[in-house]
């Protein structure tokens, strides 16, 4: 499955980082794809782990689910419905993407939160970027990931990126950055990161970051 290196999409989360979408940000896009992930994380002395889902009506429209398991039990679930205006080229693909979101109260209380993202990603034979603007009940942040691809030409390739998470909301401000590792396999899909706080005010935040996701897209 050379599409799922050569068209990718770029595509709201956890307490670290609020962008990113299934299936890796990554895909599918191609009309009637989808794919299921599992992201386990781990932050603040406590581990998340995360069902995710997506399905791609058309390469510009798609729907995502997103459903949290702790060790108090289900939290509240996200879905969203990311929308993309793409620039493709032999070697080079663009998009700017604009995804409405909703919290929805899933393991208890009545609470609801409206979310919305404004991103950009490219990439090209050599590098890949990704720009995402979010806010989510009131957290607000920045997410960055850029970096270098690493394809064999047959099917597979590596991403090596560094990430920069920014975060404000009521409980203070922090900055996350790391290292993130992604790798494709036709249709099989693996993310690991780690992230050290190199700001944090926030009362609500402590230590670093570590998750790894697991996917398959058809």
């Amino acid at each position: 499955m050379d599409r799922l290196l050569i068209m990718l999409l770029l595509g709201i989360s956890c307490k670290a980082a609020l962008a990113h979408q299934p299936v890796v940000d990554m895909a599918p896009r191609w009309n009637g794809g989808y794919g299921f992930q599992t992201r386990v994380e781990h932050a603040n002395s406590d581990t998340i782990t995360w069902l995710e889902g997506v399905y791609t009506f058309k390469p510009a429209v798609r729907m995502t689910l997103k459903i949290p398991f702790t060790d108090d039990g289900l939290g509240s679930s996200i879905f969203a419905m990311p929308l993309k205006r793409y620039k493709n080229a032999a070697q080079y693909t663009s998009n700017w993407g604009l995804t409405p979101s909703v919290r929805v109260p899933t393991g208890g209380g009545s609470d609801w939160d409206g979310g919305l993202s404004l991103s950009y990603s490219a990439e090209s034979v050599d590098v890949y970027q990704l720009y995402d603007l979010h806010v989510l009940g009131d957290r607000r942040g920045l997410d960055i990931n850029v970096g270098t691809v690493h394809s064999d030409g047959r099917g597979s390739a590596w991403f090596t990126l560094w990430d920069i998470t920014a975060v404000d909301s009521d409980s203070g401000q922090r900055v996350l950055t790391g290292p993130v590792l992604v790798y494709f396999k036709r249709n099989i899909a693996a993310r690991l990161e780690y992230k050290l706080a190199a700001y944090d005010r926030d009362d609500e935040w402590s230590g670093n970051y570590l998750s790894f996701t697991l996917g398959i897209v058809y």
